[in-house]
This record gives C-alpha cells, sequence and structure tokens, in this order.
C-alpha cells in the first residue's frame, strides 16, 4: 500500500544532504573550518531526526529483516570500497583520511565499528534501527520506558563501538520519540521564523558547536524550524529541486565519497577564487549529477536488486502528489 509522502522532509533532506557534500569538500573544509564547524552541529543530526521518524519498526521479523537489508548491504559494500580506495589510492590523490596499513583485521574492524567518511551515518541507522525494532515490536515495550530501554542500550554500545557516536544517536532518540507519541514531526517541529533570532545568538559563541549539547540540539531544532518556513515562499523549481534531491538522499549518500574525492584534482584550476565560491558551485553539482546518474544506471542495468534490494533505486523528478515512490 503506498504511503503518503511528506514533502517538507523530502525538501529538508535535500538541503541537508547538500551541506553533507559541500562540507565533504577538503578545499572548503579548509576555507571555512568555522562554518564548517556550524553547520556540522545541524545538517547530520536533523538527519538522524527525521531518520528516526520515519523509520518503521511494525514489522513481521522477515520483513523487518528484508528492510534492513537495503541499508546494510549498500553499508557494506561501499564502505568496504571505500577504505579500498583510502588505502590503494588515497595518497595519489591527496586523501587526508589514506589508510597507510591495511590487514585483513583491520579491514574487517573498520567495516564493523570505525565507518568512515559519509558511511558513518548508514552504519549508525542499522544500529538504531535494530535496537529499535527488538525494544519497541520484540518486548513490546512503549512510550517513555522504550525510550529509555532504547537509550541505555545504545549509549552502552556506543561506548563500545568506536564508530557509533552517542552524540548522534539522541536525534535518531529524539525522532523516533516524536513517531511513538503519535504526533505528526511538522507538528513537533513548526515552521518559524522567529526561529532565527535565537539561531543568530547561538551561532554567536563557537562552544555551541556541538550536537551533543543542549544548544546543539536547539541549534537543528530551529534551523529546521527556520527552512520549514522557508518552505513556502520558495521558488517552484527550487523546490521541487531540492525535493528530488532529497528522494534520492540514500543514492547521494553512497555514491558520493567517489566523486568527492575526485573534485581535489580539480581543485588547482580554481586557485583565481580565493572565496573557493566557484569550485564549490562546480564540486556539488558535479557530485550530485554523478551519484543521480549512479543510481539512474543501477536500475537500468537491473544491479540495483542486488545491491540495494529494489528494482528501482532512482526517484524520479516528477512524483504523484501524496504518493511515497
Amino acid at each position: 500500500m503506498a504511503q503518503e509522502r511528506i514533502h517538507q522532509l523530502d525538501y529538508l533532506k535535500g538541503i541537508f544532504i547538500l551541506l553533507m557534500v559541500l562540507f565533504h569538500l577538503a578545499l572548503i573544509e579548509e576555507t571555512y573550518p568555522v562554518l564548517r564547524e556550524a553547520v556540522y552541529t545541524f545538517h547530520m543530526s536533523a538527519f538522524l531526526i527525521i531518520s528516526g521518524y520515519l523509520a518503521n519498526v511494525d514489522k513481521e521479523p522477515r520483513a523487518f529483516g528484508k528492510s534492513l537489508l537495503r541499508i546494510l548491504v549498500p553499508y557494506l559494500l561501499f564502505e568496504a570500497l571505500y577504505i579500498l580506495l583510502q588505502y590503494f589510492m588515497g595518497h595519489a590523490l591527496h586523501a587526508h583520511n589514506a589508510i597507510e596499513r591495511l590487514t585483513a583485521m583491520d579491514f574487517v574492524t573498520r567495516i564493523a565499528t570505525q565507518p568512515t567518511g559519509p558511511y558513518w551515518y548508514l552504519h549508525t541507522l542499522v544500529i538504531c534501527t535494530i535496537i529499535y525494532w527488538l525494544v519497541y515490536r520484540v518486548l513490546k515495550l512503549n512510550g517513555i520506558s522504550g525510550l529509555a530501554l532504547s537509550g541505555l542500550v545504545l549509549y552502552g554500545l556506543s561506548l563500545v563501538i568506536e564508530g557509533l557516536h552517542w552524540d548522534y544517536i539522541i536525534y535518531f532518540l529524539i525522532g523516533m520519540f516524536i513517531m511513538r507519541s503519535g504526533y505528526a514531526l511538522l507538528k513537533v517541529i513548526t515552521p518559524s521564523f522567529i526561529a532565527a533570532l535565537p539561531l543568530i545568538v547561538l551561532f554567536a559563541f563557537r562552544e555551541n558547536y556541538q550536537n551533543g549539547s543542549l544548544a546543539g540540539v536547539a541549534i537543528t531544532v530551529l534551523m529546521m524550524s527556520l527552512l520549514l518556513a522557508l518552505y513556502p515562499y520558495c521558488f517552484k523549481v527550487l523546490r521541487d529541486g531540492l525535493c528530488y534531491i532529497g528522494r534520492n538522499s540514500l543514492a547521494i549518500v553512497v555514491f558520493s565519497p567517489i566523486f568527492t574525492i575526485l573534485t581535489k584534482m580539480a581543485a588547482p584550476y580554481f586557485s583565481f577564487d580565493p572565496s573557493a565560491a566557484c569550485f564549490a558551485v562546480v564540486a556539488v553539482v558535479f557530485v550530485v549529477i554523478c551519484c543521480l546518474a549512479c543510481a539512474y544506471l543501477s536500475d537500468k542495468l537491473k544491479i540495483s536488486r542486488y545491491i540495494f534490494l529494489k528494482d528501482k533505486f532512482y526517484r524520479p523528478y516528477k512524483v504523484k502528489l501524496g504518493v511515497r515512490s
């Protein structure tokens, strides 16, 4: 049965995934370190709130396992490829996270506990979703008790799994709790231009740029509120474009590291622009187009069913209003 599509969430995901691509560009990271810190305070945190809210664990084991594999298989495959790319080509591409030494045990350990690049998000999402399903579906806990046990287990896991960070887990729990409470996310995080005022104050102090702090939570929620307030006023082509990118955000997460690394070779050709703005625009457009092309080709070559466990991975620009494609 088709589910209702929440276009505002696609719009938010589109913005946050573009910020992810932008601030994974080495030149932008180096040119704007403080801005990078500010953006890192909210962009993936907000993504995890949305992920926790949309996670569907009201499924029988077989159906849940299949939906989980749609995240786990791409994670395992692309994280493995990324590790190998860092090892064999990292130095040639001048990657800051090039791997010097890689044994079979290192390889397995990195995949299981130390995800790199944007793949930490999929790693976190898999673990959080499993715990969420066990607590709410298997143990049948609800409300505060379900949230408390989920949080306790995930906190314990974050102490022993290096790549699982409590600072990000709390945002998944926020989204999860909103869903289990029966409230619509857009009724809890409401659109408001007034959100800009406290955001200005919070961003004025660099010590607030911490995901796990109350200030970090406030920045994340307020930024979502402000962006939602802008949604009705966006030009239609911009709004549709952001929704389109948001619907394909998983494709951008899994494919972008390949193309982000390649953009480093082009950076010297943009030395004429000290602001790096020209490079940012060209690089982000290049990465996003390549990612969307890869998703489209995966469907056409019929390999999406093996990598993403679905025949249609790519989401078209136009979708039926109110229907989740």
